[in-house]
């Protein structure tokens, strides 16, 4: 905790809330640790406000809300431990550099986003001594301005520090969380999950938004389902390039967990139907960059890839 802080109470900003952060920020309050959300929709932030968030469905619960912000400069006044950016990937650097003008070179900063390298990011402004990762197994929809519809929940959540100057704040997250019920590890190596998560949403997710279709739709289809698995299959032999462990059942189960995700509208549908940039180079386009440094084709991912860049383009226009 912070120096200036006269009890144990972690004191965390919330930048992004959207599905992720909401579901952190409830967890995290109802936890007892002191939480301030921080996102530039005022309405949403004013609802949130007003009459907390509202989770349902996977998850049901109502938490009060004491505390909001409308911009990221705002959190400097609350002598934060602890920044968690939830916000989307496309917002990354953009975040980054907001959070570094109010660092006090004693803030952790943790990624809790889909995706490959975004901690890499952090930790060239923030250092890794102060960088965190979380990869998150739960997904939703906000149904109302300060009401998040959750899909599912797949425990556990991982989360880790990239050095053990991190470790201690890892620990007291993890221990906040698990007490509320939102199971979360720490693991031996978090790369080999967040590598694992973002394996599935890259098989899954652009073929969603292509088509305009839920999770469910896809996976029952006999010709999308057999392109998700060759989707994954590329990935995996990209991934133990890498030297990432999946496990020998990573694909089965892989299947299996996307096949459960019900009738699920992936995040990346949703950002093109309102005319948002996808997280599609963090995800897709990660792993055509990661099989290009190990002389690997990538056809399938570098094909959805330029689909969904496409539709971004033409939604810009």
């Amino acid at each position: 905790m912070s120096e200036g802080n006269s009890n144990s109470q972690l004191r965390i900003g919330v930048v992004g809330i959207g599905p992720v952060g909401a579901v952190l920020v409830a967890h995290l309050l109802e936890a007892g640790a002191f939480v301030v959300p921080c996102d530039v929709i005022k309405g949403r932030m004013d609802s949130i406000r007003k009459s907390g968030i509202y989770l349902k469905h996977a998850i049901e619960k109502h938490v009060a809300v004491p505390q909001v912000c409308h911009s990221t400069q705002q959190l400097a006044m609350y002598d934060l431990d602890l920044i968690v950016i939830a916000a989307k990937t496309p917002a990354l650097d953009k975040v980054i550099e907001e959070v570094s003008q109010i660092d006090s070179d004693k803030l952790f900063v943790m990624c809790a986003q889909n995706g490959i390298d975004n901690e890499a990011e952090v930790a060239k402004v923030f250092g890794d001594s102060r960088t965190l990762r979380m990869v998150v197994n739960y997904a939703g929809n906000m149904s109302g301005p300060n009401s998040v519809h959750v899909s599912f929940f797949n425990p556990p959540n991982y989360l880790a520090a990239m050095m053990p100057e991190g470790d201690d704040i890892a620990k007291q997250l993890v221990e906040l969380l698990n007490s509320v019920g939102l199971t979360t590890e720490i693991p031996e190596d978090i790369q080999d999950y967040v590598w694992g998560k973002t394996i599935l949403n890259a098989a899954l997710s652009p073929v969603c938004a292509i088509t305009r279709q839920t999770m469910k739709e896809v996976m029952d289809f006999p010709e999308t389902y057999e392109l998700v698995e060759a989707l994954i299959d590329e990935s995996i032999a990209v991934a133990e390039k890498e030297g990432i462990e999946l496990g020998k059942k990573f694909r089965r189960f892989g299947v299996r967990y996307l096949k459960n995700a019900g009738h699920h509208r992936p995040s990346m549908l949703i950002d093109l139907d309102e005319g948002h940039r996808t997280e599609i180079d963090r995800l897709n386009g990660k792993i055509v960059e990661y099989g290009k440094k190990h002389y690997i084709p990538t056809p399938l991912n570098l094909s959805v890839s330029a689909l969904i860049r496409l539709l971004e383009y033409s939604a810009a226009k």
